[in-house]
C-alpha cells in the first residue's frame, strides 16, 4: 500500500481551513441561551439606546403608577426567588415516584417547573431594574414637572420602599410569608381588636421603646449592636404595620 503524499494532505488540510479563517472585525453569530425556548426569559434583547424627542412631554402624575408597578414587580421577584430557592432544595424523588407533579390537565415535570420559576426571576429582575432606572431618570426631575407636593413624596415614598425590597428581595419576601403564618394571622387579628386609639397608643409605645433604645446602642461594642438592631428592625416594622392599618382603616 502506498504511503500518502504529505504535500498533498498539507494542501487538502489549507483548502478546508481557508474559509474558516477569522479575520479583524468579523461578525460571528454565537448561539447563546436566549435560543432555547425552554429559557424564555432571555428570548428579548431591547434596544441600545433610547429614542426620546425634544418635543415629548413627561406627564409627571404617570409617576405613582410606574412607581407601584416598580414596587410590585420587587415584590413579585421576592416571592419567585423565594418559591424557586424552596423548589431546588426538594429532591424529585422525595416528592414523585415519576418525576412529575400536578394532575388533570396540570402535569409538569419538576425540573422544568425549576426552570420555568427561573425564567420568572429573570425577568421580573430585568423589568425591576429597567422601572427602577426609568424612575430615576433625569427627565422625571422634580423640578420640572408640576406634580403637587404631597404626590411626589408620596412617589418618593413608594421608591424608597422599592429599594428597600430591592435590596433582598427574598429576605423581604420570607418576612412577608412569615406575617402570613399563623402567627401572623394572629396578629393581624390583634390589630382588629385593639382599635383605632389602642393601636396608636400600642405604636407610640413601641417608638418610645426605640426612641430609648438608641442611646444605648451608641454607647455599646459591635456584638451588642449586632444583637438589638434585629430587634429594633422588627419594632419599626411592627409601627409601620400598626399605621397602615389605621391608615387604611375605617374606623
Amino acid at each position: 500500500m502506498a504511503r500518502p503524499d504529505p504535500s498533498r494532505v498539507a494542501e487538502a488540510h489549507l483548502r478546508k481551513t481557508a474559509f474558516t479563517k477569522r479575520t479583524a472585525g468579523e461578525v460571528r453569530f454565537v448561539k447563546d441561551r436566549g435560543g432555547d425556548t425552554s429559557e424564555w426569559a432571555w428570548n428579548t434583547h431591547g434596544p441600545s439606546a433610547r429614542e426620546i424627542t425634544n418635543d415629548f412631554v413627561f406627564n409627571a402624575r404617570f409617576l405613582k403608577p410606574l412607581a407601584e408597578v416598580l414596587r410590585s414587580s420587587l415584590m413579585a421577584l421576592g416571592h419567585a426567588t423565594s418559591a424557586h430557592s424552596r423548589l431546588v432544595k426538594i429532591k424529585s424523588r422525595n416528592v414523585s415516584p415519576d418525576g412529575n407533579l400536578g394532575g388533570k390537565g396540570y402535569i409538569q415535570k419538576i425540573p422544568d417547573m425549576r426552570r420555568q420559576l427561573m425564567n420568572c426571576v429573570e425577568v421580573l429582575s430585568s423589568m425591576s431594574d429597567t422601572l427602577y432606572d426609568e424612575l430615576q431618570a433625569p427627565h422625571w426631575n422634580a423640578s420640572e414637572d408640576t406634580l403637587d407636593p404631597r404626590d411626589r413624596d408620596e412617589v418618593r415614598e413608594i421608591v424608597e420602599d422599592a429599594a428597600e425590597i430591592k435590596e433582598d428581595p427574598e429576605g423581604w419576601a420570607k418576612e412577608e410569608e412569615a406575617e402570613e403564618s399563623p402567627n401572623g394571622k394572629t396578629a393581624s387579628i390583634q390589630l382588629q381588636c385593639r382599635g383605632l386609639e389602642g393601636n396608636l397608643r400600642y405604636a407610640s409605645n413601641l417608638l418610645d421603646r426605640i426612641t430609648a433604645s438608641l442611646p444605648v446602642m451608641q454607647g455599646t461594642d459591635g456584638p451588642k449592636v449586632a444583637e438589638l438592631a434585629p430587634l429594633l428592625a422588627r419594632d419599626l416594622r411592627e409601627v409601620s404595620r400598626t399605621l397602615c392599618f389605621v391608615e387604611n382603616s375605617d374606623v
